[in-house]
């Protein structure tokens, strides 16, 4: 497989690195190899006190011993949860509902200061799109970053760069200045989610029988934020007008960059190390070209310790990237194929599902929000059962399910003959998209390989972002040149319903790849 394939070519960079220290030590001091023999004996030991440490705390309490009485256990555990994975995912959750309070504020917003600034469709699409083309180029650099140096400072300082980006969007009055501004945010939101993913799967490979529910906690509490965040962005329009509500949302950045900072760090020393190791073999002179290149890596092996370890006949032969190792794993496209899928139903809740309430239906704005309230409402309601059903029955069923009915409901939605006929499509669809997220997500961080978890989670983001980045113009162009308006929202139905008969090619049991 794909994944395995991946975790072979950190192990054979891994071998290559011995090599060289191999040979590098020959010639070094007696001195020198006794402080390696030293550290490494140190490191042994420290290994050893932290497993006995480890071990020492899951045995308080538990059975066989007279002593225990079982407190210690019950002082393990926090919401059905090990102790070291409730408290920072408290934390975590806690810091992004501030956040998903103010991105919820800018549903209403967005339309009306498009048309406040008289911005076009078109314009209005590009300004959508922008975001998601600095993600595209940033996701797997910084992915890597996070595996390198950490998953806090990628988090923390992505909050900041996105809340510069907001005010900087309040204050802009055209296009010229928007779409910077909205490039700007991307950048921000690139670091934050690289950072809050890769987090999470790390929480997750804590307890990963209790990946899909953890998963769903965070999809619930951003549903909490949507539902409320809309009508604190309403207030604040109608008080101070709508770059008000760009300037709430830097505000609920910096303080969720501000929560961050209490979260303990959860990356392992030997993804840092792997992480560490595939950088030090990067010998290409493509510089930030090279970077940014997600399908080849720079590694032009040296030919003599390529044939010294028997391993390939080519010096300069490029090595496969873990984006381009995972895109040969059949499992990894249908993966891919769903995230994009579920990705293009939010581009048409934004774009054409509006135009569809507003010129067919006669929705006002209100009206419109309403409908965004409610369907948020739902999604809040279905993402925690979805992640127990997720555990229970699997990912796929649930992603298949779940993509089923959103299918369904944008299908149905977009021949709707009433309001409240549409209402109840669109809240089918967004019960549908909300037990496929965390799905998608826990199947994700299941399909990646150890050792790369940050990079390779960058995937399935970068294929949904390439969809916010195409979908808003494509469905809009698609509405125009058929001279209807319910085409774009058809195109996405049929979209979902492939991606969901897609899913009986999903290993019925999910595996995580060893290195």
């Amino acid at each position: 497989p794909a994944a395995a394939s991946a975790s072979a070519a950190l192990r054979r960079r891994g071998r290559m690195s011995s090599r060289e220290v191999e040979a590098r030590a020959a010639s070094s001091s007696s001195s020198s190899s006794s402080s390696s023999s030293s550290s490494s004996s140190s490191s042994v030991r420290r290994e050893g006190e932290t497993s006995t440490s480890v071990t020492s705390r899951r045995g308080a309490g538990g059975g066989g011993g007279g002593g225990g009485d079982g407190g210690d256990t019950d002082d393990e555990m926090m919401f059905g949860l090990p102790r070291d994975v409730a408290e920072p995912l408290r934390t975590l959750l806690a810091s992004q509902f501030i956040l998903f309070l103010g991105v919820g504020a800018l549903l209403p917003a967005l339309p009306l200061y498009a048309q406040s600034i008289g911005l076009s469709s078109s314009a209005n699409g590009l300004v959508i799109s922008a975001p998601a083309l600095a993600m595209l180029l940033l996701n797997l650099p910084l992915g890597q970053a996070t595996d390198r140096f950490g998953r806090k400072p990628l988090m923390i300082g992505g909050m900041i760069v996105m809340a510069c980006a907001d005010v900087a969007t309040g204050m802009s009055r055209s296009i010229l200045a928007l779409v910077p501004a909205r490039v700007m945010l991307g950048v921000g939101r690139a670091g934050c989610e690289c950072g809050d993913r890769a987090y999470l799967a790390d929480l997750c490979a804590r307890v990963p029988e209790k990946r899909g529910i953890i998963v769903a906690s965070q999809s619930t509490v951003h549903a909490v934020g949507l539902v409320f965040g809309p009508l604190l962005g309403g207030r604040l329009m109608e008080a101070y007008g709508a770059p008000a509500a760009f300037f709430y949302v830097a505000v609920a950045a910096i303080g969720t960059g501000i929560g961050y900072t209490f979260l303990p760090e959860t990356l392992r020393e030997e993804t840092r190390l792997a992480a560490e190791l595939k950088a030090s073999m990067d010998e290409g002179d493509g510089g930030l070209l090279d970077t940014l290149n997600p399908f080849t890596s720079s590694d032009n092996t040296n030919t003599t310790a390529v044939a010294a370890g028997g391993e390939g006949a080519s010096g300069d032969a490029r090595e496969d990237s873990l984006w381009l190792a995972l895109l040969k794993d059949a499992d990894q496209r249908v993966l891919l194929l769903c995230a994009s899928a579920n990705s293009l139903g939010f581009v048409a809740k934004l774009t054409v599902i509006p135009l569809y309430a507003s010129s067919h239906l006669n929705a006002s704005p209100a009206e419109v929000g309403q409908l965004f309230s409610i369907t948020a409402l739902l999604g809040l309601v279905t993402a925690p059962f979805a992640g127990l059903a997720a555990d229970k029955f699997g990912k796929k069923l649930v992603v298949g399910a779940a993509l089923a009915t959103a299918a369904a409901g944008l299908f149905f939605g977009a021949n709707a003959d009433t309001q409240s006929q549409l209402m109840f499509c669109i809240g089918a669809w967004g019960m549908g998209t909300a037990a496929a997220g965390p799905a998608i997500n826990a199947l994700a961080q299941e399909l990646a390989p150890e050792g790369g978890e940050g990079e390779a989670l960058t995937l399935p983001k970068s294929a949904a972002d390439l969809v916010f980045l195409i979908g808003p113009l494509a469905l809009g162009v698609l509405d125009d040149a058929i001279g209807t308006d319910n085409a774009g929202m058809i195109l996405t139905s049929i979209a979902a319903a492939t991606a969901a008969g897609s899913c009986l090619f999903l290993p019925t049991e999910g595996r995580k790849s060893q290195s």
